[in-house]
């Protein structure tokens, strides 16, 4: 069964907007307990495989990582201007990596797909 574009896209668009509503709402309203780097590595991989679903093809994982790097470093920079929560490099780099293995899983996923 072939899944509808628009169906990849809106768990795109899902994730995207959970990550980013998670990553805004005051601190006493977000509990993630000791693992919060895990839980942010793991929202970024979510984030970077719902986006090569999407875009099915590898051509765009390069522009993909891009972009999720700089959402994931977006929504730090915007912690900053929520009370109560500040920006983490740490946090930030485990965006990225997130960002990177779910990219790399992907692409060997899908390297002989035909």
């Amino acid at each position: 069964m072939k899944i509808p574009k628009i169906v990849k896209a809106s768990l795109f668009f899902y994730v995207a907007f959970g990550i980013a509503i998670l990553s805004l709402l005051p601190p006493k309203q977000v509990e993630l307990g000791s693992s919060d780097k895990l839980s942010h590595f793991i929202a970024y991989f979510i984030l970077m495989l719902s986006f090569g679903i999407w875009r099915e093809k590898n051509k765009h994982l390069f522009v993909g990582i891009l972009l999720m790097v700089a959402y994931g470093i977006l929504l730090e920079f915007l912690q900053g201007l929520v009370p109560g929560r500040v920006p983490s490099f740490l946090d930030a780099i485990a965006n990225t990596g997130g960002v990177v293995l779910g990219a790399c899983l992907f692409y060997f996923l899908t390297k002989h797909r035909t």
